[in-house]
């Protein structure tokens, strides 16, 4: 078990409440993965293999629409992509490209679920850090659909209140930050 890797999962927030034989234990199974600049380490609509920690670099998340392709998130260092993975077996819903060189450690997913059914306290950790992001990003789609809902009817109106088109924009990069 590489020693880097217990150190590069030591300063990530998905991991923050794992003792050291817990890093340990999740550090056994991750995967260190270089990634070239314009190189995709994932694409919308494939099986979603893992999660990925976003060690060095910078990840563009786009998804592609009628219109083409439309940029979800710029992604640097400490971030986290594709946790829903280890949540479901849902195809992935956007595609992450490197937009410079990135290194990432990549979760398998059939390997943590393996933990999990084991009843491995690490993968139990990570799985409720994954259920709180999620909860938090709930909670404040709740307020915004609450917002959209009540927003004024009469078009004159809706321009002081309503949520621009940049707002949206913001939003949506406000629920893919990994804050715990």
């Amino acid at each position: 078990m590489p020693t880097e890797h217990v150190a590069a999962l030591r300063g990530m927030a998905l991991c923050r409440a794992l003792s050291a034989t817990e890093l340990d234990a999740i550090a056994a199974i991750v995967e260190k993965r270089d990634v070239d600049a314009g190189r995709e380490l994932f694409r919308e609509g494939e099986p979603g293999d893992g999660l990925y920690l976003l060690l060095a670099g910078e990840i563009n998340v786009v998804k592609h629409g009628k219109d083409g392709e439309h940029l979800l998130a710029k992604l640097e260092a400490g971030a986290v992509l594709g946790e829903m993975s280890l949540i479901t077996t849902d195809a992935r819903s956007a595609t992450g490209r490197a937009l410079t060189r990135a290194s990432v450690l990549r979760l398998p997913a059939a390997q943590f679920r393996t933990l999990l059914d084991a009843g491995s306290v690490a993968a139990l950790k990570i799985a409720a850090a994954i259920a709180e992001v999620l909860a938090r990003r709930l909670a404040t789609m709740n307020n915004v659909v609450l917002g959209l809902t009540s927003a004024p009817a009469s078009p004159a109106a809706a321009g002081s209140s309503a949520m621009s088109t940049q707002n949206l924009r913001d939003l949506h990069r406000t629920m893919q930050v990994w804050s715990i």
